[in-house]
């Protein structure tokens, strides 16, 4: 790929359009110089904003929408009554090839249905999932990540999908953090697998049978955090749910040592004395660290960022999509999808 061309909904996202210009801008100014930003939404304001940042010119086209959907409007009206949002014309640069990837930290329902809408499913592919990473206290790959799939482009998933999305995690694992053979369990209520919800259950013998998975088996929500398995994989409601309480969890957490570090002189003292690997554990929880999630499933490249995200969250945003398009992502998912059987241990 000779360069590569990127759509960013400017509009989306509790901090847009000024934590995402001031992203695309520094991006402009930074790295490879055959990366180039077309910057959709409000023209006067990313225009206005673009000259208080400064930015390459030369990397940065903005196209004017003149509308964008909020983060309360219900997607799919919103979608419908909005076909001039700032996401839609993103979706429509990169479904008509004007560029390579998207880019949005907006309504993430919204995204998810408009790039269904634009892009095409990959062959044999039903439903697409939100795959998103995860700190773990061991280095797997190149990184200390786990990945969890779906955290919500679906409600509810079939077996059939919860193999699907078994099988997009394992070639995102083996592509993005360059894993040979990653282990992939199944998120349950129980480790046996004749126990939890009747999907589940049918799920466990179509990913044990699958011999293009490194299937471990079920797993309970207390091991996603281990780090044990480099994909895990759940249907989209649960796949939230977790997500969140992991988040949670971890501020929760440096609360807990906040209210210690002000009621006594010990814990003072042993927490002054913790404060670096604190600080090092806070990086590892931290979402803006690590980006956006892709949508997995569809024929074009889509990152769907939190839309709490910061300057540094969208431009590890924008990193993450700019690998995964240099990576060939979907056509890789999709060759590895209809492949040759993975070897046993």
């Amino acid at each position: 790929m000779d360069s590569i061309t990127l759509a960013v909904d400017a509009m989306g996202g509790y901090n847009a359009p000024r934590d995402v210009v001031a992203a695309v801008a520094a991006a402009s100014r930074q790295g490879s110089g055959d990366v180039f930003f077309l910057l959709v939404g409000d023209e006067v304001r990313l225009s206005d904003l673009l000259y208080e940042f400064g930015h390459n010119p030369e990397r940065i086209s903005v196209i004017h929408a003149p509308h964008y959907i909020g983060l309360g409007e219900p997607a799919q009206q919103a979608l419908e009554r909005k076909t001039d949002s700032s996401l839609e014309i993103a979706c429509e640069l990169v479904a008509n090839g004007e560029a390579d990837g998207l880019v949005s930290a907006g309504h993430p329902g919204a995204a998810i249905l408009c790039a269904r809408k634009y892009f095409q499913p990959l062959p044999g592919i039903s439903r697409v999932a939100l795959a998103s990473v995860y700190p773990t206290p061991r280095v797997r790959g190149t990184d200390r990540l786990g990945l969890i799939l779906d955290v919500g482009a679906t409600l509810r998933a079939s077996a059939e999908d919860l193999q699907n999305f078994a099988l997009m995690g394992s070639a995102y694992a083996r592509l993005v953090k360059g894993l040979e053979r990653p282990r992939v369990a199944l998120l349950s209520n129980s480790r046996e697998a004749r126990i939890g919800p009747p999907e589940v259950v049918e799920a466990y013998e179509l990913l044990r049978e699958d011999k293009r998975l490194n299937f471990y088996g079920n797993i309970e929500g207390d091991e996603i955090p281990r780090g044990d398995y480099d994909v895990i994989v759940c249907e989209g409601f649960v796949g939230d749910v977790a997500l969140k309480l992991l988040e949670g969890t971890g501020e929760a957490a440096f609360e807990l040592a906040r209210s210690a570090y002000d009621k006594h002189l010990a814990w003072k003292t042993g927490l002054k004395l913790l404060s670096g690997g604190l600080k090092k554990l806070k990086t590892a929880i931290d979402f803006e660290e690590y980006g956006g999630a892709p949508l997995l499933g569809l024929d074009r490249v889509v990152i769907v960022a939190h839309p709490k995200s910061g300057k540094k969250a969208i431009g590890n945003s924008l990193k993450l999509a700019i690998k995964n398009i240099r990576a060939r992502l979907p056509e890789q998912i999709a060759q590895d999808i209809a492949g040759a059987e993975i070897e046993g241990e």
